[in-house]
This record gives C-alpha cells, sequence and structure tokens, in this order.
C-alpha cells in the first residue's frame, strides 16, 4: 500500500506577500500603460513627473495604496528618515498641508455643491509664469491657488519623511505618495473642466475621488509622524 500523501507546505510569508501584490496590480483602476493624453509621453503633465504609475506602469487606487501601506507597516518596511529631518519638514509644510485638506472639505466643497463655477476656476487656479499684467502692459506671474500650493507641499512633505540618506533613490512609498497626489491634483483639473461646462455631477464626482486620494495620501504621511515630530494628518470625512 502506497504511503499517503504529504500534507501541503504552507505559504510562505514571501509568498503571501507576492500573491497580495498580485491581488493589488489587477485590481489597478486601468492597467498598465503610461496614458499618454493625460500624463504626457514622459509624465511631463503630472505635478510629480517621477511616480508609481510612471516607474511600475500601474495605477493603484486609493483603496489600493492603504492595501499596500498597511503590508509595509505590517513588515517593518515604511523608509523612515530621521527624527530631525522628519520634524523640520514637519514645522515647513504642515500648515500648508492641513490649510489645503480644510478647504477643499469646506470652500471647494461648498463651491460645487452651490454651482458656483467661477469660485471653483479661482479654487483650483494652477498658476502661470506669465499669464497676468501689470500697469507696462508686461506678463506677470500668477500664483497657484492655495489648494494647489497643498498639493506640491504634500509631496515635499513626503521627501522628508519618506526617505533618508541611506535610499539609493526613491522610495516606493514615496513614489507612492507622489502618485496619490497626482491623482488628486488630475480629479482638480476635471472639476474645473466640469465648472466650465456648469456640469454639478461630473464636478462631484471630481470631488469624491480627489477626496479620497487626499486621504490615503494623508492617511500615508501620517505613519512617519510621531509624538516627536508633531500631531498625525486627520482624514477629511464630509461627503458630497
Amino acid at each position: 500500500m502506497l504511503p499517503p500523501p504529504l500534507p501541503a507546505a504552507a505559504e510562505t510569508e514571501i509568498e503571501a506577500r507576492a500573491a497580495l501584490s498580485n491581488k493589488m496590480d489587477a485590481a489597478s483602476e486601468v492597467g498598465k500603460g503610461i496614458d499618454v493624453d493625460r500624463r504626457g509621453q514622459f509624465n511631463e503633465k503630472a505635478l510629480f513627473s517621477e511616480d508609481f504609475y510612471y516607474k511600475f506602469g500601474l495605477r493603484p487606487t486609493a483603496a489600493d495604496a492603504r492595501a499596500k501601506l498597511a503590508l509595509a507597516v505590517e513588515n517593518g518596511e515604511v523608509p523612515f528618515a530621521p527624527i530631525q529631518r522628519r520634524y523640520t519638514g514637519y514645522t515647513k509644510y504642515n500648515e500648508r498641508i492641513r490649510s489645503g485638506a480644510a478647504l477643499y472639505a469646506g470652500g471647494l466643497r461648498d463651491a460645487v455643491l452651490g454651482g458656483s463655477w467661477g469660485e471653483i476656476a479661482q479654487l483650483l487656479e494652477k498658476g502661470s509664469k506669465g499669464r497676468g499684467s501689470n500697469a507696462q502692459g508686461e506678463g506677470t506671474a500668477v500664483a497657484a491657488s492655495e489648494l494647489r500650493s497643498s498639493c506640491r507641499a504634500l509631496g515635499l512633505f513626503g521627501n522628508a519623511v519618506l526617505q533618508s540618506e541611506n535610499d539609493s533613490g526613491t522610495t516606493q512609498l514615496n513614489l507612492l505618495l507622489r502618485h496619490l497626489i497626482n491623482e488628486l491634483y488630475f480629479s482638480m483639473d476635471d472639476m474645473a473642466a466640469a465648472a466650465l461646462s456648469a456640469d454639478k455631477e461630473a464636478a462631484k464626482a471630481a470631488w469624491r475621488r480627489g477626496r479620497d486620494y487626499l486621504n490615503a495620501g494623508l492617511n500615508l504621511v501620517s505613519v512617519p509622524i510621531n509624538s516627536r515630530v508633531g500631531d498625525k494628518f486627520v482624514e477629511i470625512e464630509v461627503s458630497i
């Protein structure tokens, strides 16, 4: 009589992590390949050209990013910059990030709900180096709005807390944060476009999508923040 078959080997931790990673990749919003129309041939239309999407050809949703972060935290794979560098970055960018999130949840949401299309355009001004004018008729810079500026501040803060001097390149979680910020920025573009056509439903959908990406980004950069750095960021709870 033949001996009974040996039990199947238990799934190793590496195999389990690979399986979860594959699930995340499969669930990615659109799949592989650069979106040339929106992002440009070399991702030059994105706020941060080097991001997770450009590096790996994947578009993680906000939920995908949260799952990837949870796995990194569980396995101790979150890169922590030295405490002084984190504190300096927090001191420099904290106010801009918080005020941007508050404005997104408050003034921008109210403008979308009220169909205040001109106000939305002002709140989402990208800025320009030569679109304004002065008394001499020469082009002058138009500043980016507080909301647009807060997106850049969030990305710069990521450089301070998700990188260390020992990293040979941009860390994967920092690339993921940049992707979330880029998608938030593109959602703002979609809101501005919806305002031009007075399409309230499209504006509301873009606001909700942007909120999810913003919340995922705030959640990600809060991980390296401890009591010696400052208070963790609070996610937006309101909906539309």
